[in-house]
């Protein structure tokens, strides 16, 4: 199934927008009445692309140049559409190295500047230092230290001096007190630290009962018939600086809601929930909730999604027939193929196409880069060929594609699955 986003990925997707789903069609037109052509700008986080590709319209892909980790696409009056395609450099994947090649099909209505992520880390790190004692909360075994995006280190005891790799910059630094088990039982945030540097002001950390959690409440609705219960579920919690940390990894009806003295206007609270078919493991849905408020929390999960696959070909082609996400704010289609050519390499193409760009159309082909200088070119005949298509819709746009998520929103999913041999 697809793995929370707050996860790492186990399979590399393209980080795009979501859109309305009442915009233009891939074939553009409609633009602006001015005589100006409207500039959309990408920001690359976490590395710089290899390689870079443009589309306007119904154009040819034309290289495309990276300056300073930003891609200006001029898009000129009378079009709507365009497309970026951009190659990653290659990281560590499990047991093999991964390169990535993603392609985003987007509109001028989705907006005019985006964050999207490259390959892991956002910046450099640096040291966090200072010392916690959490001995006054009963049941405590460890505490974890947590900064922006969720780095961090663990103290190994209740109390104790710590050095920690965080971000550099300004961060909220989280202390979350933890069972032998790993369940949270405290919290205490110290906001506004400088990385590197003491935490604190060098002065200890010290919990009190006060910063216990309270024991809230977590439902799970439209679990489809044949799926996997309980679906797996997930509170994640993220302040307004963007430190983020799991509340619960394994939540089925309860979650541990914040204390009062750690709250802070900003953050919020991420509720999420998948799960897949239980006979073949190749279908999956979710649903990830953002809320400003804890208490009582219900995540509705999508109805299944039926589909056979794409048919066997070179550059295949993604239909995404399915009405579960009619009339919602946000929605996009994408469609991945993911191949081996040696047993320690693996490339993946995949493209996302948001709901202004492809109208009313249901499908999405993969396109043919390889002709352009760093792009991938395909599988060899006779190989197995992974395939993984998603369909997105929810009530908030540029959700669970960003660093920096938004604060109240819903987005769900549904995924299927396969493989197929490359003709």
């Amino acid at each position: 199934m697809r793995p929370s986003r707050f996860l790492v990925l186990l399979i590399p997707f393209s980080i795009a927008v979501l859109s309305g789903c009442s915009g233009g069609s891939s074939g553009g037109g409609g633009g602006s009445q001015t005589s100006n052509p409207t500039t959309v700008t990408y920001t690359f986080t976490g590395g710089t692309p290899t390689a870079a590709a443009v589309q306007i319209g119904t154009g040819t892909f034309a290289t495309a140049t990276v300056q300073a980790n930003k891609l200006a696409v001029s898009v000129p009056v009378g079009t709507t559409t365009y497309a970026v395609a951009y190659v990653c450099p290659p990281v560590a994947g499990f047991g093999n190295t991964v390169t990535a090649e993603n392609v985003i099909e987007a509109s001028t209505q989705d907006g005019s500047s985006f964050t999207v992520s490259c390959n892991g880390s956002t910046g450099a790190t640096g040291s966090a230092t200072g010392t916690v004692n959490a001995t006054a909360i009963p049941g405590a075994t460890n505490v974890l230290i947590r900064g922006n995006q969720g780095y961090g280190t663990s103290v190994g005891a209740t109390t104790g001096s710590f050095s920690a790799s965080l971000l550099t910059g300004m961060n909220d630094v989280a202390f979350v007190a933890v069972n032998s088990s790993g369940a949270v039982l405290a919290v205490k945030i110290v906001r506004g630290q400088t990385v590197p540097g003491a935490v604190n002001g060098g002065s200890s950390v010290v919990f009190a009962t006060t910063d216990e959690t309270t024991t809230q409440s977590l439902t799970v609705n439209g679990i489809p018939s044949g799926y996997v219960t309980p679906p797996a579920e997930a509170v994640n919690y993220v302040t307004g600086a963007g430190t983020s940390f799991y509340l619960s990894t394994n939540a089925t009806t309860q979650y541990p809601g914040m204390p009062s003295a750690a709250v802070a206007t900003g953050d919020f609270y991420s509720f999420e929930a998948n799960t897949d078919d239980t006979a073949t493991h190749t279908a999956a849905v979710g649903t990830t909730v953002d809320s400003t408020t804890g208490g009582s929390a219900t995540i509705a999960l999508p109805a299944a999604w039926s589909y056979a696959g794409p048919t066997a070909a070179v550059l295949p082609t993604f239909n995404f027939t399915y009405s579960g996400f009619s009339g919602v704010a946000a929605n996009a289609e994408q469609g991945e193929i993911e191949w081996a050519p040696t047993a320690t390499t693996l490339d993946t193409i995949s493209v996302i196409a948001t709901g202004s760009f492809f109208g009313t159309s249901t499908s999405i082909t993969i396109p043919n880069l390889s002709t352009l200088t760093g792009f991938l070119g395909s599988a060899a005949a006779g190989a197995t060929v992974y395939w993984v298509a998603d369909i997105y819709g929810g009530s908030a746009q540029e959700f669970a594609f960003y660093t920096s998520p938004p604060a109240t929103g819903s987005l769900s999913f549904v995924q299927k699955t396969g493989t197929f041999v490359q003709p």
